[in-house]
Protein backbone atom coordinates (compact mmCIF):
# COMPACT_ATOMS: atom_id res chain seq x y z
CA UNK A 1 0.00 0.00 0.00
CA UNK A 2 1.46 3.53 -0.81
CA UNK A 3 1.95 5.77 2.07
CA UNK A 4 0.49 9.32 1.84
CA UNK A 5 2.43 12.16 0.46
CA UNK A 6 1.68 15.09 3.03
CA UNK A 7 1.88 18.51 2.32
CA UNK A 8 3.72 20.75 4.89
CA UNK A 9 1.76 23.59 6.41
CA UNK A 10 4.50 25.91 7.48
CA UNK A 11 2.05 28.80 9.10
CA UNK A 12 4.65 32.04 9.96
CA UNK A 13 3.71 34.57 12.67
CA UNK A 14 5.65 37.19 11.14
CA UNK A 15 5.64 39.31 13.96
CA UNK A 16 7.31 37.30 16.06
CA UNK A 17 9.96 35.41 13.05
CA UNK A 18 10.99 37.47 9.94
CA UNK A 19 14.09 35.11 9.21
CA UNK A 20 13.01 33.42 6.13
CA UNK A 21 14.46 31.66 3.27
CA UNK A 22 11.96 30.47 0.76
CA UNK A 23 14.42 29.05 -1.42
CA UNK A 24 14.54 25.85 0.69
CA UNK A 25 10.83 25.32 -0.19
CA UNK A 26 11.15 24.99 -4.04
CA UNK A 27 10.27 21.18 -4.99
CA UNK A 28 9.04 20.33 -1.88
CA UNK A 29 5.23 19.24 -0.68
CA UNK A 30 5.08 22.35 1.49
CA UNK A 31 2.86 25.41 1.53
CA UNK A 32 3.72 28.60 3.56
CA UNK A 33 1.15 30.90 5.11
CA UNK A 34 2.72 33.95 6.14
CA UNK A 35 0.24 35.60 8.66
CA UNK A 36 1.23 39.10 8.76
CA UNK A 37 0.17 41.91 11.55
CA UNK A 38 -1.31 45.30 11.30
CA UNK A 39 2.02 46.89 11.32
CA UNK A 40 3.51 45.45 8.50
CA UNK A 41 2.51 47.84 6.41
CA UNK A 42 6.21 46.56 4.02
CA UNK A 43 8.10 43.83 3.15
CA UNK A 44 11.48 43.53 2.49
CA UNK A 45 12.75 43.49 -1.26
CA UNK A 46 14.99 39.97 -0.82
CA UNK A 47 11.52 38.21 1.03
CA UNK A 48 9.26 39.98 -1.72
CA UNK A 49 11.58 38.55 -4.56
CA UNK A 50 11.35 35.33 -2.88
CA UNK A 51 7.74 35.40 -3.17
CA UNK A 52 7.51 35.84 -6.53
CA UNK A 53 9.66 32.66 -7.10
CA UNK A 54 6.74 30.47 -5.58
CA UNK A 55 3.29 31.74 -6.29
CA UNK A 56 1.79 28.70 -6.00
CA UNK A 57 3.22 27.69 -2.21
CA UNK A 58 3.22 31.05 -0.71
CA UNK A 59 -0.19 32.39 0.69
CA UNK A 60 -0.23 36.29 2.41
CA UNK A 61 -2.71 36.77 5.08
CA UNK A 62 -3.00 40.29 6.53
CA UNK A 63 -4.70 40.77 10.23
CA UNK A 64 -6.89 44.08 9.58
CA UNK A 65 -6.45 44.62 13.47
CA UNK A 66 -3.84 45.32 16.03
CA UNK A 67 -5.17 43.52 19.35
CA UNK A 68 -2.42 41.75 21.28
CA UNK A 69 -3.42 38.38 20.40
CA UNK A 70 -4.74 39.38 16.79
CA UNK A 71 -2.34 37.76 14.85
CA UNK A 72 -2.35 34.44 17.32
CA UNK A 73 -6.08 34.08 16.34
CA UNK A 74 -5.88 34.87 12.33
CA UNK A 75 -2.72 32.14 12.68
CA UNK A 76 -4.86 29.38 14.42
CA UNK A 77 -8.31 30.15 12.43
CA UNK A 78 -5.98 29.37 9.64
CA UNK A 79 -4.66 25.70 10.93
CA UNK A 80 -8.12 25.16 11.70
CA UNK A 81 -9.23 25.58 8.47
CA UNK A 82 -6.06 23.65 6.40
CA UNK A 83 -6.85 20.55 8.56
CA UNK A 84 -10.58 20.72 7.47
CA UNK A 85 -9.89 20.31 3.98
CA UNK A 86 -6.12 18.19 4.75
CA UNK A 87 -6.32 16.09 7.50
CA UNK A 88 -3.22 14.17 6.45
CA UNK A 89 -1.54 17.46 6.43
CA UNK A 90 1.73 18.34 8.61
CA UNK A 91 1.22 21.87 10.45
CA UNK A 92 3.88 23.84 11.80
CA UNK A 93 3.91 27.12 13.57
CA UNK A 94 6.94 29.06 13.15
CA UNK A 95 7.16 31.51 15.77
CA UNK A 96 9.50 31.92 18.64
CA UNK A 97 6.09 32.51 20.84
CA UNK A 98 5.76 29.34 23.43
CA UNK A 99 2.13 30.26 23.57
CA UNK A 100 1.48 28.45 20.42
CA UNK A 101 2.25 25.35 22.15
CA UNK A 102 -1.08 24.76 23.38
CA UNK A 103 -2.10 24.81 20.12
CA UNK A 104 -0.06 22.18 19.15
CA UNK A 105 -0.62 19.85 21.83
CA UNK A 106 -4.26 20.64 21.03
CA UNK A 107 -3.71 19.27 17.43
CA UNK A 108 -1.29 16.20 18.31
CA UNK A 109 -4.34 15.18 20.72
CA UNK A 110 -6.44 15.29 17.60
CA UNK A 111 -4.24 12.88 15.65
CA UNK A 112 -2.58 15.42 13.57
CA UNK A 113 0.90 16.48 13.14
CA UNK A 114 1.62 19.54 14.42
CA UNK A 115 5.13 21.01 15.77
CA UNK A 116 6.20 24.57 16.53
CA UNK A 117 9.95 25.68 15.48
CA UNK A 118 11.79 28.98 16.82
CA UNK A 119 14.07 29.62 13.11
CA UNK A 120 12.88 28.05 9.41
CA UNK A 121 15.94 25.84 9.42
CA UNK A 122 14.52 23.91 12.16
CA UNK A 123 11.78 22.63 9.94
CA UNK A 124 12.84 19.08 8.74
CA UNK A 125 10.75 18.85 5.51
CA UNK A 126 13.41 21.74 4.81
CA UNK A 127 16.80 19.95 5.85
CA UNK A 128 19.46 19.45 3.14
CA UNK A 129 20.66 16.05 2.73
CA UNK A 130 23.42 17.03 4.87
CA UNK A 131 21.65 17.99 7.35
CA UNK A 132 19.45 15.35 7.58
CA UNK A 133 21.94 12.41 7.63
CA UNK A 134 23.29 14.58 10.73
CA UNK A 135 19.90 14.57 12.30
CA UNK A 136 19.51 11.17 12.11
CA UNK A 137 23.00 10.40 13.24
CA UNK A 138 21.94 12.20 16.61
CA UNK A 139 18.54 10.39 16.53
CA UNK A 140 20.00 6.53 16.10
CA UNK A 141 22.45 7.61 18.72
CA UNK A 142 19.84 8.95 21.00
CA UNK A 143 17.60 6.18 20.61
CA UNK A 144 19.40 2.80 20.30
CA UNK A 145 17.27 0.12 21.67
CA UNK A 146 14.49 0.92 18.80
CA UNK A 147 16.70 1.60 15.74
CA UNK A 148 15.16 0.02 12.32
CA UNK A 149 16.93 -3.33 11.51
CA UNK A 150 15.70 -4.16 8.12
CA UNK A 151 16.36 -1.55 5.02
CA UNK A 152 12.74 -1.54 4.00
CA UNK A 153 11.67 -0.52 8.15
CA UNK A 154 14.44 1.91 7.83
CA UNK A 155 13.36 3.92 4.48
CA UNK A 156 9.83 3.59 6.90
CA UNK A 157 11.07 5.24 9.77
CA UNK A 158 12.91 7.49 7.97
CA UNK A 159 10.15 8.69 5.93
CA UNK A 160 8.62 9.26 8.73
CA UNK A 161 11.19 11.36 10.34
CA UNK A 162 10.48 13.68 7.44
CA UNK A 163 6.80 13.59 7.66
CA UNK A 164 6.37 11.44 4.59
CA UNK A 165 7.54 14.08 2.50
CA UNK A 166 10.99 13.46 0.84
CA UNK A 167 10.14 12.42 -2.62
CA UNK A 168 12.38 8.62 -3.69
CA UNK A 169 15.47 9.96 -4.77
CA UNK A 170 15.65 12.64 -1.44
CA UNK A 171 15.40 8.98 0.41
CA UNK A 172 18.06 6.52 -1.32
CA UNK A 173 20.42 9.99 -1.14
CA UNK A 174 19.85 10.27 2.38
CA UNK A 175 20.48 6.96 3.34
CA UNK A 176 23.64 7.21 0.30
CA UNK A 177 24.79 9.76 3.20
CA UNK A 178 24.39 7.63 6.06
CA UNK A 179 26.23 4.80 4.54
CA UNK A 180 28.72 7.50 3.16
CA UNK A 181 28.75 8.66 6.85
CA UNK A 182 29.68 5.27 8.19
CA UNK A 183 26.49 5.47 10.60
CA UNK A 184 25.01 2.39 8.84
CA UNK A 185 26.05 -0.53 6.78
CA UNK A 186 24.03 -3.24 4.87
CA UNK A 187 24.11 -6.95 5.53
CA UNK A 188 23.43 -9.64 2.25
CA UNK A 189 19.88 -10.14 3.53
CA UNK A 190 19.18 -6.04 3.70
CA UNK A 191 19.96 -6.16 7.89
CA UNK A 192 20.66 -2.56 8.88
CA UNK A 193 24.25 -2.48 10.96
CA UNK A 194 24.92 0.59 12.95
CA UNK A 195 28.39 1.68 13.72
CA UNK A 196 29.16 2.27 17.36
Amino acid sequence: MESIKRTNYIFVDYENVQELDLNLISGKPVRVILVLGERHKSLPLELVKQLLKFPAQVELVETVRSSKNALDLVLASHIGEAKKTDPHGYFHILSRDKDFDALIHHLKTQGALAARHATFSEIKVLMTKVERVNWLCDHFKAAQTNRPKKRKTLESHIQAQFGKALSSSELEETISGLIAAKIISFTAKEEVVYSK
